[in-house]
């Protein structure tokens, strides 16, 4: 990232001997003959003077960039941090950024940036962001060609990616899609968000701000061993969900980072934005409001992307690491990459609660729901099914990131979980009635959920139910009949009837429910599918259980139309479908299957969960073929694309004949090599042994 002189106030206050310490670390962690491949440099001490050279300016203007965005009522803090906080890269293949205590004299922090995770969430952002631009809606035939080559380009360029880092020092990192984007870029006809660098730019930005709040927060061990920063999870709760004081200081970082990440974009761009067109015109051109709104929204777009780019990258590195048999950082990226939905929470807040209101609405919308969603669909699909795919060495037990960690709702369904949590919530109730008021609607949304908790507790049915009409009624005042927290509060007093032993009382409530959130939600809206569960349930359980079979047999089927045949929902249907069905004589097999996919509701079109992509690339293989040829390089990628999604499905047959098609053809005009070619004959093998006898 250039230095765009704004950075001059943090320059003066660098503390030399601690830069002088950066640079011996550097050079100790130097592996020469990683520099020597990547400079080209047969010298080790001219290969890492070089890169040394090239790096240390960038990483260091990174740092003064995020400190000068620092509020003004925090400048001491920035001040007393550029004195105090040396950054460099890491000149190997490290796999995770680190921070040093000095070891000289100099007292202070030193940050070592892992390169390797910045390549990688850079170039996982972008190829995302072209394969799904921030739309997702229905494209047009063109556009939606142009997407789908984008997405077969990026699941190239990742497999280049394996290759590198599966052996290291035999050849150049490789050109992928966004160094190619980088240098077809001339800087002066690009605004700053939309240059590709700028994906660079923010994953540094992001590799940077983790470990910088690691720092300003604290999480450093103290002489006595603990943490004495802010965490993300209140430690109370947190060994209810299984996560460690570290692991929580980690999260804490990622979710602090997101609003760091977008001020440093936001001042960067603005500056930029005020700069170009030379040096006279900077002296007079000012952003206004509209622009400067804009530039906003993008600055949070790159975040976003940024953000969950991360998290792909660092479950792609522990894939590698346990392939590498390095089982402790395997572990420990994983168990961090399987946090994301607390991060994802924690930056909806900070969206809704601070940027919203600075900037408009615009800054939270479906969009953004949408484009994380492809983002989680492609992670999946990265870790468990694309890599091995890709692999010398297929995993003997494939990687299922389906299988989640606890929840807080879930933790909450458990009696001494919800007792532990309750004094917690209580307090967190108590402050927001306090700062937001008794009539804010997250000041409402916790008390019902506060009702919930005591109640799974052990709290009596009776005052339950009392507290959650008044709950109702004052939801229904200050919000509206049909909002979706009234809905979910009115749904939790029907599910408190049932429980109760109130059966008649909780169908009725049901019925009504059902009847309103039709009207409002319409037909297809998660919420109304959830109500027709429990209304299915409840026919069984009032004896009829072949109304109960219908009712899920047909429920069953919208849930898989409209959230997936692997969503939650869909799974815990399917599994009551099979409960009732097994109290009549009718008892099909397929009833009683149970997935163990992934987790994904309303999926981005051709997104790797969408049910539309497998037809959509049959289609595009098929008219490849007919227009370029069955050997062209374009049809080839589709064939290998096309198998990695028919092996998703679970189609032996169809993933053979993929493999088998492919390995007919010259693929090396397609980006395949000799080991490449290796690993697709294994493939063919591995799944026509999986083909039915």
């Amino acid at each position: 990232m250039h230095d765009l002189g704004r950075s001059s106030l943090f320059l003066e206050q660098q503390n030399h001997e601690l830069a002088a310490e950066a640079r011996e670390m550097s050079r100790a962690f130097a592996d020469s003959s990683h520099l020597r491949w990547i400079t080209g440099e047969k010298d080790p001490e001219r290969a890492w003077e070089g890169y040394f050279a090239y790096t240390q300016p960038q990483v260091r203007a990174v740092l003064d960039e995020l400190l000068a965005t620092f509020p003004p009522e925090d400048r001491a803090v920035a001040l007393q941090l550029a004195g105090a906080v040396e950054a460099f890269c890491l000149p190997s293949n490290a796999v995770e950024s680190r921070v040093f205590e000095s070891p000289g004299p100099s007292a202070g922090h030193l940050i070592g940036i892992s390169p390797l995770v910045v390549q990688l969430t850079a170039e996982i952002a972008w190829g995302l962001h072209t394969g799904h631009p921030y739309p997702p809606e229905t494209l047009s035939a063109g556009r939606q060609t142009a997407m789908m080559h984008a997405q077969e380009s990026f699941a190239l360029a990742l497999l280049q990616f394996v290759r590198v880092l599966e052996r290291p020092g035999e050849m150049p990192l490789p050109v992928t899609g966004l160094s190619t984007a980088i240098e077809r870029t001339v800087p002066t006809q690009t605004a700053a968000w939309a240059d590709p660098r700028s994906f660079q730019d923010a994953a540094m930005v992001f590799a940077l701000v983790h470990e910088l709040t690691h720092i300003r927060e604290g999480h450093l061990s103290s002489k006595e061993g603990q943490s004495e920063g802010r965490l993300l999870v209140d430690p109370r709760i947190a060994p209810l969900l299984g996560i460690s004081d570290q692991e929580n200081e980690e999260l804490t970082a990622d979710a602090m980072t997101f609003s760091m990440c977008f001020n440093c974009l936001l001042s960067t761009w603005v500056h930029a934005e005020e700069s170009r067109g030379g040096a006279g015109e900077s002296q007079t051109r000012r952003v206004g409001t509209p622009e400067w709104n804009f530039i906003a929204w993008q600055s949070a777009i790159r975040a976003t992307e940024i953000c969950e780019a991360y998290y792909s990258a660092i479950l792609f590195l522990a894939h590698l690491a346990q392939r590498g048999g390095d089982e402790d950082t395997a572990r420990r990226l994983q168990t961090t990459g399987m946090r994301l939905p607390l991060v994802q929470q924690a930056v909806q807040d900070v969206r809704q609660k601070m940027l919203v209101p600075a900037y408009g609405p615009f800054m939270w919308t479906e969009r953004d729901v949408a484009y994380r969603k492809a983002h989680h669909s492609w992670r999946l699909h990265l870790l468990e099914n694309l890599l091995p795919q890709t692999s010398q060495q297929r995993p003997a037990h494939p990687v299922h990131l389906a299988d989640r960690y606890l929840t807080l709702s879930q933790a909450w369904q458990d009696p001494a979980s919800a007792a532990a949590s309750l004094p917690v919530l209580e307090e967190h109730l108590a402050a927001m009635q306090r700062e937001l008021g008794p009539s804010h609607q997250n000041t409402l949304a916790t008390r019902a959920n506060v009702v919930m908790v005591r109640f799974a507790a052990g709290a009596d049915a009776h005052a339950t139910k009392a507290d959650l009409r008044a709950v109702i009624a004052d939801m229904t005042r200050a919000l509206r009949p049909g909002h979706p927290s009234t809905f979910a509060a009115r749904h939790n007093l029907a599910q408190v009837r049932r429980k109760s032993g109130d059966r008649a009382e909780a169908t009725a409530a049901f019925v009504t429910l059902f009847l309103e959130e039709l009207r409002v939600l319409g037909a297809d809206h998660p919420e109304v599918l959830d109500t027709r569960y429990e209304l299915a349930h409840l026919r069984g359980e009032e004896g009829d259980v072949p109304g109960a079979v219908a009712a899920f047999t047909s429920l069953l089927a919208d849930q898989e139309r409209l959230l997936g045949q692997d969503h939650a929902q869909t799974e815990l249907t399917r599994r009551s479908l099979a409960q009732w069905r097994r109290q009549t004589t009718d008892l099909p097999q397929e009833a009683t299957a149970s997935s163990g996919g992934p987790l994904i509701a309303h999926a981005p079109v051709l997104s790797p969960d969408h049910p539309d992509t497998l037809p959509a690339y049959e289609t595009r293989l098929a008219h490849l073929e007919r227009s370029l040829g069955h050997g062209h390089p374009d049809t080839l990628v589709t064939r290998w694309f096309l198998a990695a999604l028919r092996a998703k499905a679970g189609d032996a047959p169809g993933t053979a004949a993929a493999y088998a098609g492919l390995l007919q053809h010259d693929l090396h005009a397609a980006g395949f090599d000799d080991i490449d070619i290796g690993v697709l004959r294994a493939n063919l093998e591995y799944w026509r042994s999986l083909e039915p006898r």
